[in-house]
């Protein structure tokens, strides 16, 4: 009970001792102020020995409660990661990216149950590995953790391992084969991750309680002795984010950028919007909610850490809010977005009047960019992990502040590196976590230290050795994730079975991978994706579309936008970027029909009765979105008089990217 009862726990164990030391005699007052009538003092130590066991059985089942619960929450953060995901990515590969974070969270689990958690927390061989424990062959019968349950305690740190091997997903997701990616998460989830474990929260030689002695005395970095703390990590900046961001880095760069990220010619980058921000937002916010269970629940115990509890969440919720502010007003200032998607609803009234339309019309604008508020919030999160505990909210708000330029500035150079990560994962995980392992020994006070439970009462802090010790661990941690997920990538690649096909990825791994679809309806976001939906019915056979090998049918109205079909003199002038997507679309398509035939084959699904390149054409010429430069009115005559040439009397407009434009070209013959 608290301090208003009598029998409150300090004053029982008090009685306790009297008892115990034989310094207790009848008629001694309690401290409730009535008397102990009582004639054995067996009887009154045995009484005062069941409560105390009943209080600490309290205790342990309240602290076993609370880790159990935010582990829970902790595993639901994989239902944020995968409607991020799924939003993220274009819709034919939304099915692959819901059953690839499935599948991952399933592999982490059956690995650290079986290897990971015994090379984590078993007993150290050279403080480097542990070596015992696995398949939880020592926490049977009630075994305590930490002053915890064994079975609670691991499954606590299961679901920090299916978070870490989450994070790869994003950075390797649309061309990465389904077996390849199996394969990283049951090595990172069995070897990578319980190693680096191991080396922070083990007894590894990075840690607290590195290489206990005979006597059980620990020797961390630097001095070895207690006037040192070992890198201190409270919720995984370095563990768990900077394993996840530096491996899915490496993928990335191994698997190399998706088709049509980059202008084949200029190396623009060209953009792949998210298919839908709904799930992206829901996905963040549940990813948000999921992080106060997952700093929160690093204290491990409850009971006595209430007050530690609401720091860590104080803390949270402001590095993440000022994160998200800094980067977004950062994004507005410096960013200027184009025109072009406005200028595209705003094209018929321009058609109407009978304007030219030109690349001049096209200006640039300041806006608020949703990607970037998302993900500069989860970069925040993933900032104030290591340091949730051991820093003051003000600190907290300077820490996120800083993650999210670190986010924004990372995440440009990428593509300035021509490095395809389509969630920002490693902006978001492997930068920010990296400076949330510095910010610890940047703004971390002794005292806060001491009082998050760390063993070790020193001024590692106040000297500065702190930062040493951070800067040293999270180097270690990135190089061995690095160098080992390099090996494995590179064996997989060996055997040729870390990217899908391209034909398989123009066409989506959904219907190849899954034979599903996660929508019936035919999307026109996406150049490619979309258009190789719209021929999907005439590739597999069920549909030819009017006129065989002929003219191709009216494009349907689709986005509140009426493009009108070329008529015979009539061209149209490409970009470069777009006809160099085109011409990998063109070179591709016989293969394209013919992987949809093998998939229509092995599923039973419908009979393939060949692939007609003429009827092809024709419905990519009926389908395909081109972005044009100059569209005259279908029913006008062009600029210049009826007798000018197609283009127009006027200047033809400069083509983007320099140099010289590419010859005019019908939709049929790009096609």
């Amino acid at each position: 009970g608290g301090e208003a009862t009598p029998w409150s726990r300090k004053n029982i164990l008090v009685l306790y001792r009297r008892v115990e030391k034989g310094r207790w005699s009848a008629g001694v007052h309690d401290p409730g102020g009535g008397k102990m009538n009582t004639s054995s003092n067996e009887a009154l130590l045995a009484r005062l020995e069941a409560v105390e066991r009943d209080l600490i059985q309290v205790q342990e089942d309240a602290d076993s409660g609370w880790l159990a619960l935010c582990g829970v929450l902790i595993l639901g953060m994989q239902g944020g990661f995968m409607m991020l995901e799924a939003g993220t990515v274009r819709n034919k590969n939304v099915v692959t990216l819901i059953f690839k974070n499935l599948w991952d969270t399933c592999i982490a689990v059956l690995g650290f149950y079986l290897l990971g958690f015994g090379f984590a927390f078993g007993e150290t061989q050279g403080c480097v590995i542990g070596a015992s424990n696995f398949a939880l062959s020592e926490l049977w019968n009630g075994e305590k953790v930490g002053g915890v349950s064994g079975s609670t305690f691991f499954f606590f740190q299961a679901a920090f391992a299916g978070t870490a091997i989450t994070i790869v997903s994003g950075s390797t997701c649309e061309r990465m084969r389904l077996e390849a990616y199996c394969a990283i998460s049951l090595f990172l989830s069995t070897i990578v991750y319980p190693v680096a474990v191991h080396w922070v929260w083990g007894h590894g030689f990075l840690s607290s309680q590195a290489c206990p002695d005979a006597r059980g005395v620990f020797h961390p970095i630097f001095t070895r002795s207690d006037r040192s703390n070992g890198v201190i990590d409270v919720a995984g900046s370095s563990v768990v984010h900077v394993v996840g961001g530096f491996c899915g880095l490496v993928g990335a760069i191994m698997l190399g950028p998706r088709i049509g990220r980059f202008a084949p010619l200029t190396g623009e980058v060209l953009p792949i919007p998210p298919h839908s921000y709904i799930l992206v937002a829901f996905g963040s916010m549940a990813i948000w909610v999921g992080f106060f269970a997952f700093n929160c629940g690093s204290t491990i115990q409850i009971t006595g850490k209430g007050a530690l509890a609401g720091t860590i969440l104080t803390n949270t919720a402001v590095s993440a809010a000022m994160s998200c502010v800094t980067c977004t007003a950062t994004s507005l200032l410096l960013d200027k977005t184009s025109d072009r998607l406005l200028f595209e609803k705003e094209y018929e009234a321009l058609r109407v009047q009978n304007s030219l339309v030109n690349a001049e019309a096209v200006g640039y604008r300041r806006a608020f960019k949703v990607s970037h508020a998302f993900n500069s919030l989860l970069g925040g999160l993933v900032a104030i992990t290591g340091s949730c505990s051991v820093v003051s909210p003000w600190w907290a708000a300077l820490i996120g502040l800083v993650a999210g330029w670190c986010y924004y500035l990372s995440s440009k150079l990428l593509l300035r590196l021509k490095i395809d990560d389509p969630l920002d994962a490693f902006p978001v995980h492997g930068v920010c976590g990296f400076w949330g392992s510095l910010a610890v020994g940047i703004f971390c006070t002794d005292e806060a230290v001491q009082h998050a439970g760390y063993p070790h009462v020193n001024e590692a802090c106040k000297s500065g050795e702190q930062f040493a010790v951070q800067l040293v661990g999270v180097i270690v941690i990135a190089t061995w994730t690095s160098v080992s997920s390099f090996l494995l990538y590179y064996a997989v690649q060996t055997f040729d079975k870390l990217r899908v096909p391209e034909t398989m990825e123009i066409v989506g791994m959904d219907l190849v991978d899954h034979a599903a679809e996660a929508y019936r309806i035919e999307a026109d976001h996406d150049e490619i994706g979309g258009s190789i939906f719209r021929m999907q019915k005439t590739l597999m056979g069920s549909e030819q579309p009017p006129g065989g090998g002929g003219s191709p049918p009216e494009q349907p109205n689709g986005g509140g936008e009426h493009r009108a079909s070329p008529s015979g003199d009539q061209e149209i002038t490409m970009s470069r970027s777009k006809a160099g997507r085109l011409d990998t679309l063109s070179s591709s398509m016989e293969s394209i029909g013919a992987l949809l035939a093998g998939a229509s084959n092995n599923n039973n699904t419908s009979t393939h009765g060949g692939f007609s390149p003429g009827a092809a054409i024709n419905s990519c010429a009926a389908g395909f979105e081109i972005d044009t430069e100059y569209r005259p009115h279908a029913s006008a005559p062009p600029p210049g008089g009826p007798g000018a040439p197609p283009g127009g009397g006027g200047r033809a407009p400069p083509p983007r990217g320099g140099g010289a434009p590419p010859p005019p070209r019908s939709r049929q013959e790009l096609c």
